[in-house]
C-alpha cells in the first residue's frame, strides 16, 4: 500500500511537470470547516452505523491551471468526527439484556485523506468563478479509542476498552467551489464537497478476530484561502 501511495503521488507530479510549459498558474489552497457525516457513517445502529457527529476538517491543496478551463490538483487533509456516546450507550444497553447502564468515553473518528484529480473552472467575470473537481486516492482511517464503564444487573467487569483499528482504503471525491478574486495574489471562497470510502477494521478479543466493514461518507462545508504561487500573466 505504501508503494501505491508513492506511485500515486509521483504520477501526479509527473503529469504536472509534463504540463509545466503550458500551465498558467500554480496555487496553494488552504481550507477548513464543518465535516458532516452522511449515509451509513451517520447512522446510529450497531450493525452498520458509526454514530459519527458533525466535526471539523482542514486540508491543503496544490492546484495548477492547464488553461482557462482545466486544472489539476492534489490535496491532503484530516477530518475528525466525534462520536455520539449517548446514543451508542443506549444501543448497547438495548442489545444486552444483562446491561443496566454504561458510561462511554470516546475519542473522535479520524480520517486522513490523500486525493488528486482534474477540475473544471467557469469564469463568471473578472472577480468570480466556479470550480468543479473530481478526485480519487486514499483514506487512512482510524476508529476511536473508547473506554466503557458498564453497570450489570448481576456481575461483570468494572470497565473495558476498545483500542483503535486502522485501515487504508480507496476513496473518491467531488467538490464545488465558489471563488472571489480579491487581487492577483490571493483569492477567497466557499466550497462544499463529498468524500467516500469503504474501510475494513479488525478487532481482537482474546484469540478471536472480528472484522467490521464501515462505509465512510463525509460532506464538507469549507472556507477557502487560495494563495497564488506562480502566474504566467504577471511579470
Amino acid at each position: 500500500m505504501k508503494r501505491l501511495v508513492a506511485l500515486f503521488i509521483l504520477l501526479f507530479f509527473f503529469t504536472l511537470n509534463s504540463s509545466s510549459q503550458v500551465f498558467k498558474n500554480l496555487n496553494l489552497a488552504l481550507k477548513g470547516g464543518a465535516s458532516l457525516p452522511v449515509m451509513e457513517f451517520a447512522e446510529k445502529n450497531l450493525d452498520k452505523g458509526s454514530f459519527a457527529l458533525t466535526g471539523f476538517h482542514f486540508a491543503a491543496e496544490i492546484n495548477a491551471s492547464v488553461n482557462n478551463n482545466f486544472i489539476a490538483f492534489i490535496e491532503s487533509g484530516m477530518t475528525l468526527n466525534p462520536i455520539d456516546v449517548g446514543y451508542l450507550g443506549y444501543e448497547k444497553v438495548k442489545a444486552d439484556p444483562f446491561l443496566s447502564d454504561v458510561y462511554i468515553r470516546s475519542d473522535a473518528f479520524q480520517v486522513v485523506h490523500l486525493l488528486a484529480g482534474p477540475g473544471y473552472q467557469h469564469i463568471i467575470n473578472n472577480k468570480f468563478k466556479l470550480i468543479g473537481k473530481a478526485g480519487a486516492g486514499l483514506f487512512f482511517s482510524s476508529t476511536p479509542y473508547q473506554l466503557y464503564k458498564p453497570e450489570y444487573f448481576l456481575l461483570g467487569p468494572p470497565y473495558y476498552e476498545i483500542t483503535p483499528s486502522r485501515d487504508v482504503s480507496f476513496a473518491y471525491s467531488a467538490a464545488l467551489f465558489f471563488i472571489y478574486n480579491a487581487n492577483p495574489y490571493y483569492q477567497i471562497g466557499i466550497s462544499t464537497g463529498i468524500k467516500r470510502s469503504k474501510a475494513s477494521f479488525d478487532f481482537y478479543s482474546g484469540s478471536n478476530l472480528r472484522t467490521e466493514v464501515r462505509n465512510i461518507t463525509i460532506l464538507d462545508l469549507s472556507l477557502t484561502l487560495i494563495l497564488r504561487l506562480y502566474d504566467s500573466t504577471i511579470q
